[in-house]
């Protein structure tokens, strides 16, 4: 049963659905999870596993409080029905020149979502466009309702596509992004790359590894592969980035990881120790008994006394 809980609670339990948070849960270290849940979910108690207490959360954000995380999953819950994880992937935050593109999509081509929620400053995005244009085919901008409205009127005569969240929580394009390759931009294709994979795409483009010292070897790889149209290596890079697969997407799509998760387990790579981790975590009601502890260790405190 949900929960209902004010804005101020909801914006310090938005802070749960983090990579940070969430990393320390999987190495089975509850203390931040513990200290937001405590201070402002009062009804924690009502529980009875941390899966039900995480799934009230998220309900009650979804309705009341649509924070970047929120955005982020029902973006990822539509990658995950139209496409294989086995062909695609996604990336959370993912650096591109001097921006963080929110949800990066690479399958056939490469998407980027760029998350703007009613809580958001829109004042970096066309800078951020920007960017993104530097690197991928297709841009869009995701929005409430009202803000999506203006953002159409803005892009409208642009590549750049805009998709509503809608009050019911349903994603709708409004416009669809224009492919265009037009703004590619070498340098931030290139630093995309890890070193073993610019090594790579400079032994497939030219037959060999650059017989230099490591501290020349950045130079002479972007120096080489700058020789080669830039679609070509967009290309190219594409495919290299699309080689980075998750540990366990079986694991990610299965059962036992929820909806309100699939996101997070996504941005974290879990491994399988992890998500054996997590699904313990879940299914058990550790916060209430710590609290429980924690009274009983106050009582005994009281009666020495």
């Amino acid at each position: 049963m949900q929960t209902n809980m004010n804005n101020t609670n909801l914006r310090f339990l938005s802070q749960i659905f983090s990579t940070s948070v969430f990393k320390k849960i999987v190495s089975n270290d509850y203390t931040t999870f513990d200290n937001i849940v405590m201070k402002h979910y009062s009804t924690y108690k009502s529980t009875s596993s941390n899966l039900e207490l995480l799934n009230n959360i998220y309900s009650n954000l979804s309705n009341n409080y649509r924070c970047e995380y929120i955005y982020k999953n029902l973006v990822f819950k539509e990658i995950l029905k139209k496409y294989s994880l086995n062909t695609t992937v996604t990336f959370n935050e993912f650096k591109i020149a001097d921006s963080k593109a929110d949800v990066f999509l690479i399958n056939g081509i490469a998407r980027i979502f760029e998350i703007k929620t009613e809580l958001d400053d829109f004042s970096k995005l066309q800078k951020q466009i920007s960017d993104y244009q530097k690197i991928a085919d297709e841009v869009y901008i995701v929005s409430g309702a009202l803000q999506s409205k203006k953002l159409l009127e803005q892009y409208l005569n642009t590549d750049v596509g805009v998709i509503k969240l809608t009050n019911t929580n349903k994603l709708v394009t409004l416009k669809k992004a224009t492919k265009n390759n037009d703004n590619l931009e070498f340098d931030s294709l290139f630093k995309l790359l890890r070193k073993k994979e610019y090594l790579h795409l400079v032994k497939i483009n030219f037959g060999f590894i650059p017989d230099v010292p490591n501290t020349k070897i950045f130079r002479v790889c972007y120096e080489l592969l700058n020789e080669i149209d830039i679609c070509t290596f967009h290309l190219q890079v594409l495919n290299i980035l699309k080689k980075r697969k998750l540990k366990r997407a079986d694991l990610l799509v299965s059962d036992k990881t929820p909806f309100e998760l699939r996101f997070i387990c996504n941005a974290l790579d879990l491994n399988e120790d992890e998500y054996e981790n997590l699904f313990n975590f879940l299914d058990n009601n550790h916060l209430c008994t710590t609290h429980i502890l924690e009274e009983n260790n106050l009582n005994s405190l009281v009666l020495e006394k």
